[in-house]
């Protein structure tokens, strides 16, 4: 995330005019098919914010559905029927057209968690403040609707900026099958896990370096069209370019990694503070000879099983819960029973998205006095 003061001058905030790269697509009515697409440097009058947390309870899939509906107010803003329930069915449309490439649909079965602490000190949490974990389900019509305007967006972008030659950082996956994952270059390569031709993270500059690299070039594509390459701030073959690569994949693994370990501290917190024993779970990683690796069905939480008979992956089970650290942030999961039905856990995960979020706990025994402590890499 870019330093507060810069975020507050660029961000799409209501009631003001802010700056935007944006991508304009017109698409055939009917068919919706493409027909063109533009790219522009403009001022963006913001009229308001919509937000998740505060209407996927109102614009829902079936109240899209429905025929021709007056603007529905809510305390927020008026939900514009017609305009949505196009959206939509232009979102279904852009998802089902990148299944088609993908050879199989994609599921969204783990929910978004969002962690809030109430009566937090000044000076920040001090670790026993109440905890609340709330759901989000992916999927829902509006995260269907922004998810595939971004990923249009960035594949859009990626492809333009292939045209003219203009270096980017892309994301690519050869292919599906177990074992290939995403990688970050400078070639536009087909993404098979998103089903598009090329793939390049644009839409979150705020947020991603990788996406403010990508908008420099794009700003040089808008201002110098088939000059762009000479004018851009990265040339092809930049090695910088490759170093920001580097560097970008470094801080966003670190970053994870913190990240993984805060929400993990938190659900044990939830865990204590509800007295909580038993989990139902799904397993999502089965060993020969080894204990598996299941995730809470109802909290963002993976641990090892102990004394469990041989489960497949989607098996659904019973634990009991036993000794947790807070310090390691490791919890103890005994095996009660297996549940009758099976879970479809959706595609492959990578290992690397699949922790148990331990820590490892490093001791200088040559002094009593000193001690230290360093994340594993998980």
């Amino acid at each position: 995330m870019l330093p507060d003061s810069v975020v507050k001058t660029y961000t799409l905030q209501e009631g003001r005019a802010c700056p935007a790269l944006s991508l304009y697509v017109s698409f055939d009515a009917h068919t919706l098919s493409v027909l063109k697409t533009q790219t522009r440097l403009e001022q963006v009058p913001i009229v308001a914010n919509m937000r998740h947390d505060q209407l996927d309870k109102v614009v829902t899939e079936s109240w899209l559905s429905q025929d021709a509906l007056e603007p529905q107010a809510t305390p927020e803003v008026a939900m514009p029927h017609a305009e949505l329930a196009f959206l939509f069915r232009l979102a279904k449309h852009l998802k089902a057209a990148r299944e088609v490439v993908r050879g199989k649909p994609e599921t969204f079965n783990r929910p978004d968690y969002n962690f809030r602490l109430q009566d937090v000190p000044e000076n920040g949490p001090i670790g026993d403040e109440k905890i609340l974990i709330s759901v989000r389900q992916r999927g829902s019509a509006l995260d269907l609707i922004v998810a595939e305007a971004m990923i249009l967006a960035n594949s859009t972008w990626g492809q333009w900026l292939a045209s003219l030659g203009v270096p980017a950082i892309y994301r690519s996956q050869a292919s599906l099958s177990p074992g290939i994952k995403v990688r970050m270059g400078t070639k536009s390569l087909p993404h098979a896990g998103i089903g598009v031709p090329s793939y390049a993270w644009s839409t979150s500059p705020l947020r991603r370096y990788t996406d403010l690299v990508n908008q420099w070039q794009l700003i040089a594509c808008v201002r110098h069209g088939a000059t762009a390459a000479l004018a851009a701030p990265f040339k092809p073959k930049d090695a910088e370019l490759f170093g920001i690569i580097t560097g970008f994949e470094s801080a966003y693994s670190a970053y994870n990694t913190q990240q993984a370990s805060m929400e993990r501290f938190w659900t044990l917190q939830y865990l204590q503070q509800h007295k909580l024993t038993e989990l139902e779970a799904t397993v999502i990683k089965s060993f020969p000879g080894e204990a598996p690796l299941a995730r809470a069905d109802h909290l963002p939480l993976v641990f090892s099983v102990m004394g469990s008979p041989a489960l497949e992956r989607g098996s659904r089970l019973r634990v009991r819960l036993g000794e947790m650290d807070l310090i390691s942030l490791d919890i103890r999961a005994q095996y009660q029973e297996s549940l009758l039905e099976k879970q479809d856990t959706g595609d492959s995960e990578d290992e690397e998205d699949i922790s148990t979020g331990t820590l490892t706990i490093a001791v200088n025994l040559d002094d009593a006095d000193e001690t230290s402590t360093a994340p594993a890499s998980t």
